[in-house]
């Protein structure tokens, strides 16, 4: 197969289901491949300037190593979450793939950025994403996956 490290961006939307699937038929049969499903949480939820600002004046809401716990722990939830979707999604299939399966969860400023940089980062040689997410509207190509399209350095698959 041409393709041995494949990325499938996921955020619970029906594109991003058939976007799994889709690559699961493509490299799921490769004991050589891994799938790599990752979904971007915001650690972008208290701006660092207000971090930088409070602590200049001393009077910060929120200490900087508890706002790193709390990143910490909103990255953990979600990669539980995303586990649990996954595993719901493929049912008995999960155990049928022999390709190595990767999911997990990516803290960046943006969706974009996060699955540029983790595409880059893992090396991953395809990435292969739904056309559209959550909140896109209809018949249009989701801003992400046109950002991750004009971004990435590798090719880029939308599913519909």
């Amino acid at each position: 197969m041409l393709f041995k490290n494949v990325l499938v961006p996921y955020d619970e939307s029906e594109h991003a289901a058939a976007a799994l699937h889709l690559t699961i038929d493509l490299v799921g049969d490769d004991p050589e491949a891994t799938i790599r499903v990752v979904t971007v949480v915001s650690n972008d939820i208290m701006p660092p300037s207000a971090l930088s600002a409070a602590v200049a004046f001393d009077t910060s809401p929120v200490s900087y190593e508890n706002y790193e716990a709390l990143l910490s722990h909103i990255a953990e939830r979600s990669d539980r979450e995303l586990h649990d979707d996954v595993a719901g999604l493929l049912g008995k299939d999960m155990q049928v793939i022999h390709a190595k399966l990767v999911i997990e969860t990516r803290l960046a400023g943006s969706p974009v950025e996060g699955i540029t940089n983790y595409a880059m980062d893992h090396r991953c040689d395809l990435i292969v994403m739904g056309r559209r997410g959550l909140g896109a509207l209809r018949g249009m190509l989701g801003s992400v996956s046109y950002g991750v399209l004009r971004s990435a350095d590798i090719p880029v698959l939308t599913v519909k």
